[in-house]
């Protein structure tokens, strides 16, 4: 059998009836042959054929298919060569030894002599003196009878065209120079030569009987399979790679984490991604002297540069940052500036979808996830972007628990493909408590994202009076580790040959 990699002994048992033509015809060329030569010893009619099978051969490793451009030269205009050169006429003219340059001018026309005289020197041919006589030199003597290499070239080329070799080069650029003479022209020329397989096979012995690759109803009832070769396949015979459409590793790992959420019985929704700070901090207990409202870490807007507030939100919301307000704790103890929760901001986070869904939707069950781009003003490198995406979630119950946030990420993350899956404490302005999620993955554990349970300050505002599970979760960082990408920005690169070599799952 043929390996895939053309390696292994020289058979010919699984070659075509055009594969063995061809390695028999180089055998008797001694193993080497042009394209030409194996066509007329094989008696292919159609050139796509030999190549074909050629490329096959070369595929399972039984032959070298050598390619080079090589030039070659044709006659420009037949007409320019029906008369001899002009240095040519000069010289028989001057046969005797001498003539004046004029009457040589009228013998073969101004237009040519000064031709004639230029090429006449070059030859070393012929002189002129002070009295512009022209008189044949002993070169010029010796070469009377005697064609020169241009001359001779010229009489092939009217023949055929001719290849340039370190021989003729020189020759052919000589007349390449003289106008209305001849055309340059290039060609890749291909040379197939036998590799130790090949020769292995046509050792072993070729036999050129018929045979067919497909058994059709005619040659079954006529009775024809049981004189000829059926040709067995080789089911390890290198192919064409076929590559179909895939989806991108990210748009992939965002339609499996919508597919595990809407299993555990989540509502999908969506949002905005200008919002005002409003929605985007305030409303999530984000103090506004907080780090992450500088504007080194948040992208404000110009247009729009703001956002009209619900008055009856506004006030409540105020409260819970000066004094705590209903909430029951003393909020942040700071004057709290309407102007600035009005401005407009790309969301730097996905929460802020889940806490307007909570707003309107404030009685339970709810169970509701999105998965959406998000923006921080951050410098980008290996592990950071200013653009990317985030998987939030809440679920509110009249009795959620820690304890049902911890099985809910622990299952979700399962089904993504993680067994190992801990949950470390953490902070965050807008949960209490709060918790770090890591999964373990090649022997280390990696941060995913943050969970907890929504403060009081956050959900009595808006009106709703029962517990809330929520959680945000990095989704670039779960595709670098799913796909093997080591560099973040990696993954929004337009790279189609890496895409191609994705797992399909």
């Amino acid at each position: 059998m043929v390996s895939d990699d053309g390696k292994g002994k020289g058979s010919a048992e699984n070659l075509s009836l055009s594969e063995k033509k061809i390695l028999s015809a180089l055998s008797k060329f001694g193993g080497r042959a042009s394209l030409g030569q194996i066509s007329s010893a094989s008696n292919f009619k159609n050139p796509a054929e030999l190549m074909n099978a050629l490329n096959w051969l070369k595929a399972k490793g039984y032959v070298w298919i050598d390619e080079k451009v090589v030039r070659f030269y044709t006659l420009k205009d037949r007409s320019a060569v029906s008369r001899p050169l002009p240095e040519r006429e000069v010289l028989t003219a001057i046969a005797g030894g001498a003539a004046p340059l004029e009457d040589l001018a009228g013998m073969i026309g101004r237009d040519r002599i000064s031709v004639a005289i230029g090429w006449l020197r070059k030859k070393g041919w012929a002189r002129i003196d002070e009295s512009k006589r022209v008189s044949i030199t002993d070169k010029g003597k010796a070469a009377l009878n005697i064609p020169g290499p241009d001359e001779e070239i010229l009489r092939r080329l009217e023949r055929e065209e001719v290849e340039e070799t370190e021989e003729n080069k020189d020759v052919l650029r000589e007349l390449l120079s003289r106008r209305d003479f001849i055309s340059e022209h290039e060609r890749i020329v291909r040379e197939v030569s036998l590799k130790e397989k090949g020769m292995e096979a046509i050792q072993a012995g070729l036999t050129f009987d018929e045979e067919i690759s497909l058994l059709s109803g005619e040659i079954l009832k006529s009775g024809r399979w049981r004189e000829i070769r059926l040709r067995p396949y080789d089911i390890r015979a290198p192919v064409e790679v076929i590559s179909g459409p895939r989806r991108h590793p990210l748009l992939r790992t965002i339609r499996q984490v919508s597919e595990v959420f809407a299993e555990m019985g989540f509502t999908e929704i969506e949002d905005e991604i200008i919002q005002s700070a409003f929605w985007d901090m305030d409303a999530l207990f984000t103090p506004q002297d907080h780090p992450a409202r500088d504007m080194q870490d948040t992208f404000y807007l110009s247009n729009p540069s703001a956002f009209r507030l619900e008055k009856r939100l506004v006030s409540k919301v105020r409260d819970a940052h000066e004094n705590g307000g209903a909430t029951g704790s003393t909020g942040w103890g700071y004057t709290w500036n309407q102007g600035e929760a009005e401005r407009a901001l790309l969301r730097t986070h996905t929460t802020v979808a889940t806490i307007r869904y909570l707003a309107a939707h404030r009685k339970p069950p709810v169970k509701a996830f999105t998965v959406g781009r998000i923006f921080r003003h951050e410098a980008m490198d290996s592990t950071h972007l200013s653009e990317f995406h985030q998987i939030e979630g809440i679920i509110m119950e009249k009795s959620a628990s820690f304890d049902m946030l911890c099985s809910v990420l622990a299952e979700f993350y399962r089904k993504m493909g993680f067994e190992k899956v801990r949950m470390r404490p953490g902070y965050f302005p807008y949960t209490e408590p709060s918790m770090e999620i890591d999964i373990h993955y090649g022997g280390k554990w990696i941060e995913l994202g943050g969970s907890g349970m929504f403060r009081p300050e956050v959900l009595r505002p808006i009106g709703v009076r029962y517990p809330v599970l929520a959680w945000g979760l990095g989704l670039e960082r779960l595709v670098m580790i799913r796909y093997g990408f080591k560099d973040i920005r990696d993954i929004y690169l337009s790279d189609v040959d890496n895409l191609r070599k994705m797992p399909l799952l």
